[in-house]
């Protein structure tokens, strides 16, 4: 009796999935960009556009750390690769207060314009993120 070959983690699907989701937010971000910056100029003219634009910053940020994390742990092992996320959240945290705390005082920036679009950029890409990894077949344990 043969046993089958054990599966190479950096060929498999799971590998590719936190990489294909963090593009996929991104990518979703940038959609976001132009309907932000547009809502925010009609609803409070070009404070509005400003403080849209700058709240894209927020989950840029979160999504461009995201996909370095993904890039760098997907094609290690599943511990390592948790770690690998762990320490990207905390590095999230402290890189959101930074871009926070470096654009609360920008004059020209609605403050409303720019929270609404940095929390409605964040869960859009969120959403797609979750959207590609619950959509991707992949095993549950490695043989």
């Amino acid at each position: 009796m043969t046993t089958p070959p054990k599966p190479d983690p950096s060929s498999s699907a799971w590998a590719d999935r936190p990489v294909t989701a963090a593009r996929s937010g991104l990518l979703a971000l940038l959609a976001f960009v132009p309907l932000a910056a547009l809502l925010g100029q009609l609803l409070a003219g070009r404070d509005g556009l400003v403080g849209a634009l700058l709240g894209c910053t927020v989950p840029a940020a979160v999504l461009l750390l995201t996909w370095g994390a993904a890039e760098l742990g997907a094609r290690r092992s599943a511990t390592a690769f948790a770690g690998v996320m762990l320490v990207s959240y905390l590095v999230k945290i402290v890189a959101v207060g930074l871009v926070l705390v470096t654009i609360r005082d920008l004059g020209d920036a609605d403050q409303t314009a720019l929270g609404l679009a940095a929390i409605t950029g964040l869960m859009v890409a969120l959403l797609v993120e979750a959207r590609v990894i619950t959509s991707t077949r992949a095993p549950y344990v490695e043989p």
